[in-house]
């Protein structure tokens, strides 16, 4: 296997929701969602050129501005990221966080967006006392928006006529701004009865449907 691939087990559904058991099992969750938008072809060798092409790497704080959701969704205030940003000419986008996996997603514009969405169960049925279960759906989407400022000619870089002009314009990496935001959605499917679940009756939810969103700001830097 290779650098970019990662294996995650999915933890045992909690039969009955006690507060510490459903915790742990759905803040595990969050992140074993995140782990579904790696990309599928995500095994390269170490030699080998990650997809597309680098539009730069990035260090970003994210300050978290919603958290409805409670102690099921672990959220780090402030969010640090650091990160590459990747992309081709179809459209086809690739965010790596450094030391961490890559992940799919879309570019239009300068702006870039992973979004991933999966059910999953948190209170299992019981038949016998003729409870349906809990069962969500939960969304994250990432967005990013680049602003690159105008390139600079390079002093130091001779210019050839306009029957060969040899560009050496530069752009300091430093001044390239990114912005954007992350935010988790989870939704009850229909149907479900996800009462257990919130807080008021001893679960780890503040409350169904339920946030976490995060507001992004940060700048370009050189490679690692």
């Amino acid at each position: 296997m290779g650098r970019g691939e990662h294996i995650l087990a999915a933890p045992e559904h909690p039969r009955f929701l006690t507060p510490a058991a459903a915790e742990r099992y759905l803040g595990s969750m969050r992140w074993i969602l995140l782990g579904l938008m790696a990309l599928a072809f995500g095994c390269w060798g170490e030699d080998e050129e990650p997809p597309g092409e680098l539009v730069g790497s990035f260090q970003a704080l994210g300050l978290m501005v919603e958290q409805s959701c409670g102690a099921a969704v672990p959220a780090p205030d402030p969010l640090d990221l650091k990160f590459d940003l990747r992309s081709e000419s179809n459209g086809r986008a690739y965010w790596r966080l450094w030391g961490g996996a890559m992940f799919a997603g879309l570019e239009q514009n300068d702006t870039y967006t992973f979004q991933t969405s999966q059910s999953w169960m948190v209170v299992e049925p019981d038949r016998f006392r003729g409870y349906v279960g809990c069962s969500v759906t939960q969304r994250d989407v990432f967005t990013f928006e680049v602003s690159v400022p105008e390139a600079v000619p390079d002093l130091d870089a001779g210019v050839e006529d306009d029957a060969g002009v040899e560009d050496e314009s530069w752009v300091d990496p430093n001044l390239v701004l990114i912005t954007g935001s992350q935010t988790t959605d989870i939704v009850p499917l229909t149907g479900a009865d996800c009462t257990p679940a919130v807080a008021a009756l001893g679960g780890p939810f503040l409350s169904l449907p339920c946030r976490v969103e995060y507001v992004l700001s940060g700048n370009g830097i050189g490679p690692e």
